[in-house]
């Protein structure tokens, strides 16, 4: 314990510091033609702020700061303003040693982690450099020492995704999961894009399915886009199909601006909206049931769509389109990932 700090204030709450990343915006417009008081206008900025950083971001920081709180109140140091040498040692402490679920940290969250620790003094206009020296060189030796690269999901195939449609039944609950799986395998949707799906974003045309996503992880100012899910060859794994499957069977049709894709219970189909927390026990649990040994998440299916369109030689252009990627270098990590066995060198050996 370091009995030299003096005096420490006390540890402001993630509330007091990140108000933006906590409550949730309610924003009330001044009545037309009347002008705003200052007051109502600074309460219509704050909420602004905080629609400003996305979900998952806010999500984020918070639970970050509330991980440098903890570790500032064990070792007894002042978290705002922050010296540098504290949170190189709060680095260390998360690459090396282990965060507060015991475990290491990948190095990427621990830059996120300061990168979080940074936001919470712009949120109180007070200056942090993550680029000092002393940081720089932890942040660094914790990349090469530990890795920078990410494990990315792996990737399902079409050949899975015929075994997992085939231990689906007939009821509610599984009419439905075959519908988030096939809809999100053919879209390339991340699971974030499934459950912010409303029913007025489904629209069948001439047997094909228009989805609307208003709101994306790499379209944060919402100006949307639509994608296209052709019908497929086959009817026990044709998206369009298993999607209106399921909007007759949970009497959703004309629910116009409410979830698509909801929770069941024994008294039916629920109001509210899946999680995308959900969707990932979703595809977690059909995977399982089918007995596919690999490890798969809610993305092998985003990843799944790439990696078999790169396979069946579709246009990079078209994936893109197809999955809102915005650059070749994810396209060109799955194509590597496509590509190890094919060409490949050690075949020609002679062994």
């Amino acid at each position: 314990m370091d009995e030299s700090k003096g005096d420490l204030v006390s540890s402001p709450s993630s509330e007091h510091i990140l108000p933006y990343a906590v409550r949730q915006p309610e924003i009330q417009y001044a009545p037309h033609g009347q002008w705003a008081t200052a007051q109502h206008l600074d309460r219509l900025a704050d909420d602004l702020d905080r629609n400003s950083i996305a979900i998952n971001t806010r999500r984020s920081y918070v639970s970050d700061w509330s991980s440098w709180l903890a570790f500032c109140e064990r070792h007894r140091i002042n978290p705002l303003p922050a010296e540098p040498a504290d949170v190189r040692r709060y680095l260390t402490q998360l690459g090396a040693v282990g965060g507060r679920k015991g475990a290491k940290v990948k190095p990427r969250t621990a830059q996120r982690h300061l990168a979080s620790i940074a936001a919470a003094h712009r949120a109180a206009g007070l200056e942090f450099d993550t680029q000092h020296p002393i940081l720089r060189r932890t942040m660094n030796g914790i990349l090469r020492t530990y890795g920078a690269r990410q494990e990315g999901a792996r990737a399902l195939r079409a050949e899975d995704i015929a075994a997992i449609c085939q231990t689906f039944s007939l009821d509610l609950r599984c009419v439905r999961n075959k519908a988030i799986i096939l809809l999100g395998f053919a879209g390339g949707f991340r699971r974030s894009e499934i459950v912010a799906l409303n029913v007025s974003d489904l629209a069948f045309e001439d047997k094909v399915l228009r989805v609307t996503l208003r709101r994306s992880k790499t379209d944060q100012e919402g100006e949307g886009r639509t994608i296209v899910i052709m019908p497929g060859e086959k009817p026990e794994t044709c998206a369009v199909a298993a999607v209106l499957a399921w909007l007759t069977a949970a009497k959703l049709e004309h629910e116009g601006d409410n979830a698509a894709f909801r929770p069941v219970s024994r008294s039916g189909v629920e109001y509210s909206r899946l999680s995308d927390k959900t969707i990932n026990r979703i595809v977690q649990s059909a995977c399982r049931a089918a007995h596919l040994k690999e490890s798969y998440s809610a993305h092998s299916l985003r990843a799944g769509h790439v990696t078999e369109a790169l396979a069946g030689g579709a246009d990079r252009a078209a994936i893109k389109r197809q999955t809102g990627h915005r650059s070749d270098a994810m396209l060109d990590r799955y194509a590597r990932e496509t590509n190890l066995a094919a060409n490949n060198s050690s075949a020609a050996l002679g062994l």
